[in-house]
């Protein structure tokens, strides 16, 4: 897939923001750029807001026991953001029609193991860096960015 010099610049802009700190930066160039051959800004949006709910989200639920109050809630809503966020990544993929690609997305982020679902997690570690930038751009917060750890 040919990425445009935008898009590139875009990730390459985060991975210095995240102090070098992405996980995924092809993939999520990969989004970026389907998102924008879409011309579809509303799915970009969802897609990063789900992704930093989502590890908002597992960053609570790992420092949680089961048996702890609310775990079970939170597992739920970790469940629903999982969810929403592979909904979104499917969305974006129905702009390209290369069966490399969606094959790989697919086996990394779709199917329902438990390596997927940690490519998942680490998809959406770097999602939270671009909700985190953008908050930051939209609040006027020069402070630096918080640890996405």
């Amino acid at each position: 897939m040919e990425l445009s010099e935008q898009t590139r610049a875009v990730v390459a802009y985060l991975q210095e923001y995240s102090g070098g700190n992405l996980r995924k930066p092809e993939d999520l160039a990969v989004i970026l750029e389907l998102c924008a051959q879409r011309d579809d800004a509303e799915l970009a949006q969802r897609i990063i807001t789900t992704g930093a709910a989502l590890w908002r989200v597992y960053r609570v639920l790992r420092r949680l026991r089961q048996g702890d109050e609310g775990y079970r809630q939170l597992e739920e809503e970790f469940t629903l953001q999982v969810n929403e966020f592979r909904l979104g990544i499917a969305a974006a993929l129905e702009a390209t029609d290369e069966e490399w690609l969606l094959e790989r997305f697919q086996s990394v982020y779709m199917e329902l193991t438990v390596g997927a679902l940690r490519n998942v997690v680490d998809f959406a570690h770097d999602f939270s860096y671009l909700k985190q930038l953008q908050n930051q751009q939209r609040w006027g917060n020069a402070s630096p960015p918080m640890s996405n750890q």
